[in-house]
């Protein structure tokens, strides 16, 4: 028996190791195997006789383990029983009655959950006062609001990466503040001023370089350029024919831009397909930069040249924009390109019999081609948020008026009395040396920026002692769970009337924030960080067994999976969509990968799948599948523990250390499947209790490769003999069988409320910015079944979780 209540003591009835001193709460011997009955009646017969007494084996005495998984000093020591059972270290080979290897990993597999639970009460706990970073795209977002300013807050050298928790970046306890932070706050704070309100008012204006620029301005014989003032869709007699692969880079006049803004974008030329061909893709960057400034297929034909529109944030300062015929092709060097000694002016001309030839005798196109005319960009165009000039003085009497209204709307609540008097002081301040109020009024601007009223959402304070939010923290919750950025009016102005609170206004708020626009960054958002979409591409695809692949396809890989959680958004259909469904999200580039004909469009369409695609849900995307994979090969382990997180809410234990890596492919034998090699790697004693509760939800998926493409055998480097079939049959844990993945997806399907469960709690994680805890079970079990009654729709699931009292809690 337990005594109850607090930190208790194991009765007599476990033996010997009362006088150990090992402890447990109720709790924490809540579990599938209880510490009780199971783990300390163990640890007696096993481990006892050497790890106690005054000379304990390797100095580990168990009668110093603390069961207090959370805050308790022993977590360190209970990840090594972990490793050792795993292993099949301990216990050692020659003790006599060794535990079985299911007993074993039985033991390790309840302690290592007892260890996550942990983890995870240490990350929720909150104090008198929680305090929540803004992530850095809740950063771009809130000063888009806030100043009209586009901060693009993850190009390299602005802010740095969010830390995640288990692929959430929102955790507060998670995302932690650094000297580094601080630097990088003050460094954006500084030149998001300066861009809001540069010293000298920007000038608009229209800039165009033309082929004849790139290639250095000299005409020859017979040969036309382009004047700036032509107009448009005129066909030059000097062109830039863009072979796939190439970069052509433009530099403005003066070698950049004055002036920081939003700048309009145009760019003619034509765009040549081959036949049974990939249209010629591009895109659109500037150097210094990975931001990606717009990208798309582009037909039009040689003598019918398109003009591509855009528009795009710039900074000020060199630059040179890039622009690339983004598909595979030949290397092409100068000789065999382009010709030295004439400019490209057409298919039929400029050729020299030892090049490359550009069309078939037909005047095809062999590759696909781009001919670029021209490129210009006018700009800075006038902002479309002009709010930021209520913020600046003309005098220094309206300074702390000013800054007021700034530091309110900046920290998204009334100000405390006082609060905004540093500000004041360090404005005037400024002005003693010589600044004048414009001047003074930035510093002070850019001080607000870097404090943690603007940086973090704080929730509670020392005098309250309820635990219910205000309804300005419960208004910064709901606008940066749905839209990611700071309130808008409207909420703010309830907030202030003190009524959002109101369930019935709270249900209006949701419905209206659901419908608008901006819902699309929570479909972005939480989707990405759930199903972990940034380790798409974290391992490149070798370009030899996969030379298809380019960064487009990884792309739409990822836009695939984001625009199918927003369709299931915004149509509220339900979860088993995402289990299992007869319709994705395809543009072109991913239903040629997918070979699924009738979409041509570089924008994201839905379309209905039919038994022979071999697609239906999340977990046949390509994003998943290529995710769980490592640049060469599938890897069913990993899109078994993959699926066993993401879809089932469990978290498989780690790995023992030191395990033998899958034996590669005798040279001299029959060609084996990765499936058949891991057979020989499960027999393994310390991995085969494990990799039979994982591998079969991983073997499901063999059908797929790396990066997600359908085959009925597995290509096998090394053996003899033909590639094996695939099998992607299993057995699951609980003894039902399957035959392929729609199978298996019928059983996720046929199990919907253990996913609706998990998706519950990692929906609740995000919406919280906390992990959930024990003392969470409740609470989330009862939206699982508000879920459950809406027939598990996704938008009744979001409401429900808003209008819960967890959501209203701190």
């Amino acid at each position: 028996m337990i005594r109850r209540p607090g930190i208790l003591l194991l009765s007599v009835a476990v033996g010997p190791l009362l006088a150990l001193g090992v402890t447990v709460t109720a709790q924490q011997a809540a579990g599938e195997v209880g510490f009780a009955e199971e783990v300390l009646p163990f640890l007696a017969e096993h481990c006892e006789s050497c790890h106690s007494g005054k000379r304990p084996s390797a100095g580990f005495d168990i009668g110093r383990l603390s069961a207090d998984f959370v805050d308790g000093p022993s977590i360190g020591r209970w990840l090594e029983v972990v490793e050792k059972l795993n292993s099949g270290l301990m216990p050692p080979p020659s003790q006599r009655d060794r535990p079985t290897e299911e007993q074993s990993s039985a033991i390790a597999a309840w302690v290592s959950e007892r260890i996550a639970a942990g983890e995870a009460t240490r990350l929720a706990a909150t104090g008198s006062t929680s305090f929540h970073r803004l992530t850095r795209q809740e950063y771009a977002n809130t000063i888009r609001d806030l100043l009209g300013v586009q901060f693009e807050a993850s190009e390299s050298g602005a802010l740095l990466e969010d830390e995640d928790w288990r692929g959430l970046e929102r955790i507060g306890s998670v995302l932690s503040l650094s000297a580094a932070h601080i630097e990088r706050y003050f460094a954006a704070a500084e030149q998001i001023l300066s861009d809001a309100y540069p010293d000298i008012p920007a000038t608009r204006s229209t800039d165009r370089r033309t082929a004849l620029d790139v290639l250095g301005g000299r005409l020859g014989p017979g040969e036309q350029g382009l004047e700036p003032n032509d107009s448009l869709v005129v066909v030059p007699s000097v062109r830039l024919d863009v072979w796939p692969g190439q970069v052509v880079r433009v530099e403005p006049a003066g070698g950049g831009l004055e002036f920081a803004g939003r700048y309009r974008i145009r760019a003619q030329m034509s765009g040549l397909r081959p036949e049974g061909g990939r249209a010629p893709h591009i895109e659109f960057g500037v150097t210094g930069s990975d931001r990606l400034l717009h990208e798309q297929d582009l037909l039009a034909p040689e003598g019918g040249p398109t003009v591509v529109e855009f528009e795009a944030n710039l900074p000020a300062g060199p630059l040179q924009f890039t622009v690339a015929n983004a598909v595979p092709g030949p290397t092409i060097l100068t000789r065999l390109g382009r010709s030295l000694s004439a400019k490209f002016s057409s298919l039929e001309k400029g050729r020299i019999p030892w090049q490359i030839p550009l069309i078939d005798e037909n005047n095809l196109p062999l590759y696909p081609l781009l001919i670029w005319d021209w490129i210009e960009w006018e700009g800075p165009l006038p902002p479309v948020d002009t709010t930021r000039a209520i913020y600046m003085p003309d005098t220094q009497i309206q300074i702390r008026s000013k800054l007021e209204a700034f530091a309110t709307k900046a920290f998204r609540r009334p100000l405390i009395a006082g609060e905004v008097d540093q500000y004041v002081d360090l404005a005037f301040a400024e002005i003693a040396t010589g600044a004048d109020p414009r001047s003074a009024m930035k510093a002070s601007m850019q001080a607000i920026l870097c404090s943690h009223g603007f940086l973090y959402l704080v929730e509670g304070s020392r005098e309250r002692t309820v635990n219910e939010l205000d309804d300005w923290e419960l208004a910064s919750r709901l606008s940066y769970f749905l839209w990611s950025t700071m309130p808008d009016q409207r909420l703010a102005r309830l907030a202030a009337k003190g009524q959002l609170r109101r369930p019935e206004v709270l249900e209006a708020e949701v419905v209206r924030m659901l419908d608008d626009p901006r819902i699309e960054r929570f479909a972005n958002s939480f989707s990405r960080q759930w199903l972990q979409l940034g380790r798409v591409g974290q391992f490149t695809p070798d370009s030899e067994l996969y030379p298809e692949y380019d960064k487009y396809l990884e792309r739409s890989m990822v836009g695939e999976t984001t625009a199918f959680f927003a369709e299931v958004l915004a149509d509220n259909l339900s979860l088993r969509e995402f289990l299992r469904s007869d319709w994705t999200m395809l543009n072109s580039r991913l239903a040629l990968h997918y070979g699924i004909p009738g979409v041509t469009n570089d924008g994201f369409q839905r379309v209905t799948l039919g038994p022979n695609d071999h697609r239906s849900g999340l977990l046949t995307q390509a994003s998943i599948l290529s995710l769980t994979s490592d640049g060469s090969r599938h890897r069913p382990v990993h899109r078994g523990a993959w699926v066993s997180e993401a879809i089932l809410g469990k978290i498989p234990p780690p790995p023992p250390a030191n395990v033998e890596p899958i034996a590669a492919s005798p040279s001299d034998k029959p060609k084996p499947t990765i499936r058949q090699r891991l057979e020989a790697h499960r027999s393994n004693p310390s991995c085969a209790v494990c990799h039979r509760q994982i591998d079969p939800l991983g073997f499901a998926f063999d059908n797929y490769d790396a990066i997600g493409r359908w085959r009925t055998e597995e290509i096998v480097e090394g053996g003899i003999g033909p590639n094996p079939q695939v099998d992607s049959s299993g057995k699951m844990p609980d003894g039902q069988t399957f035959n392929g993945p729609l199978e298996f997806q019928k059983l996720l399907v046929q199990d919907i409320d253990t996913f609706n469960a998990a998706f519950v709690a990692k929906l609740a994680s995000y919406g919280l910015r906390r992990t959930a805890s024990v003392n969470d079970r409740g609470a989330l079990a009862d939206i699982a079944t508000a879920s459950k009654e809406h027939d598990y729709r996704l938008r009744d699931l979001v409401q429900a979780l808003v209008l819960s009292d967890l959501f209203r809690q701190r």
